[in-house]
């Protein structure tokens, strides 16, 4: 069967001596499954999803796809790896390919001309040619090679044959997991909810015995600055200006690019995302080295006082069932045979004063207020004391915009053993 110009279709014969056998060049079988004789696993499976529809939030064929989540879906499928369902996300992944060495399925990048984020991706088919998630057409193939459109766009390309998981050896990752899909909640703490400030916390608390201050902006002041490419699975790494000013959103690097985090935004949980994601890039800020922030409790004090951590708050308490602040100062240091007086105001006519710059865990700080309010120096800025809301806790008086104008003075009492 052939289409003639003069005659429309006809069924024309080969025989020897006519028109089209003399014309005759050769023949190729096509596969009805694979007519563009693809070899790429990942393009053989992309083809049978041709015509599925556009859709910003779908993740099945059912449901249709947007670029990202299309070329998520087959990787899937066709590889069994796991890639991100985001574009910029998954710019992180595989080994850069320039334009001229591109091969059938590699993953072309796109950007928006206007801001120069990553917005598209699609696979390369060969002969200049991709197959997309199109907003118009849904999967379709197209010509991108002599696109002046796509061309003007074209951010790069990845060839992608691995996806290299986070460090979930390590124990504060190891911890973190335990909380992915907990919900997101302003000020939570626990993993009832949290807040990403709140998770950090919680997990370097319950995994390292490392104590973090409550706030983005607190936890920022702490520890190492790290340069990105120092980066180590633990670090904390920090944007501004998210949702208000300044420092104010927090994450722990877990490796591969990846960090674990509770975002407010989209399914609003804690969650796993790339770092190269476009809203974090953007609003990067920082890493800071925290790990070395822990509490020496091969220290007498400090080891009773962190035994205590949780009692709750007692007025005129004394002892487990409940205490005031002074009155922990004066039971721990009692467990180590050393009588102090009941009150702030006397403990400060014991020991020898130490200046702030030289401070050492087990010294006595004291803070001013309507009283003197006695606390004990664990190391690293924190201090043990006890809160009226919360107990025995952990604080660092350095970064607190409430302790640390109404530190007053601190002594040093003559411990032994």
């Amino acid at each position: 069967m052939i289409s003639s110009v003069s005659k429309g279709v006809i069924k024309a014969g080969l025989t020897e001596g006519s028109y089209y056998a003399n014309k005759y060049i050769g023949a190729k079988r096509l596969d009805p499954n694979n007519l563009y004789g693809i070899e790429s696993p990942l393009l053989k499976e992309a083809m049978k999803y041709i015509g599925v529809d556009y859709s910003s939030n779908g993740k099945t064929p059912e449901e249709g796809f947007n670029s990202a989540r299309f070329v998520q879906y087959v990787f899937e499928q066709a590889l069994h790896l796991k890639v991100p369902g985001n574009s910029s996300e998954q710019w992180s992944l595989g080994e850069d390919i320039l334009k001229e060495n591109l091969q059938p399925g590699d993953v072309l990048f796109f950007k928006n001309a206007d801001t120069g984020n990553i917005t598209t991706t699609a696979f390369y088919v060969g002969k200049g040619r991709m197959i997309y998630s199109s907003s118009t057409k849904g999967i379709t193939i197209i010509e991108f090679k002599d696109s002046s459109y796509w061309n003007s766009r074209f951010y790069g390309a990845k060839r992608i044959t691995e996806v290299r998981d986070i460090d979930r050896e390590d124990p504060l990752i190891s911890e973190a997991l335990k909380y992915i899909g907990a919900p997101y909640l302003e000020s939570g703490k626990t993993p009832s909810g949290f807040d990403c400030s709140g998770f950090t916390k919680y997990v370097y608390e319950k995994a390292l015995g490392i104590y973090l201050p409550g706030a983005p902006e607190q936890q920022w002041k702490l520890g190492t600055p790290v340069k990105k490419e120092d980066i180590e699975v633990g670090d904390l790494v920090f944007f501004e200006n998210t949702h208000r000013p300044g420092i104010s959103h927090v994450g722990i690097y877990a490796g591969n690019n990846q960090m674990i985090h509770a975002s407010r935004t989209g399914s609003a949980e804690v969650r796993i995302n790339y770092l190269s994601y476009n809203f974090y890039t953007e609003k990067f800020a920082g890493i800071r080295r925290v790990k070395n922030l822990t509490i020496p409790k091969d220290i007498p004090v400090v080891k009773e006082a962190i035994d205590l951590l949780n009692v709750p708050y007692k007025s005129g308490g004394t002892s487990p069932e409940g205490f005031d602040t002074s009155g922990f100062v004066q039971y721990v240091y009692k467990q180590i045979g050393m009588d102090l007086p009941r009150y702030g105001k006397n403990m400060l006519q014991e020991g020898t004063e130490v200046k702030e710059e030289d401070l050492q865990p087990g010294d006595i700080v004291f803070f001013k207020s309507s009283s003197i309010i006695p606390a004990i120096y664990v190391g690293n800025g924190q201090i043990a004391v006890v809160s009226r809301t919360e107990g025995v806790r952990i604080t660092n008086y350095k970064v607190s915009s409430y302790w640390n104008p109404i530190y007053y003075s601190a002594r040093r009492l003559n411990v032994e053993g």
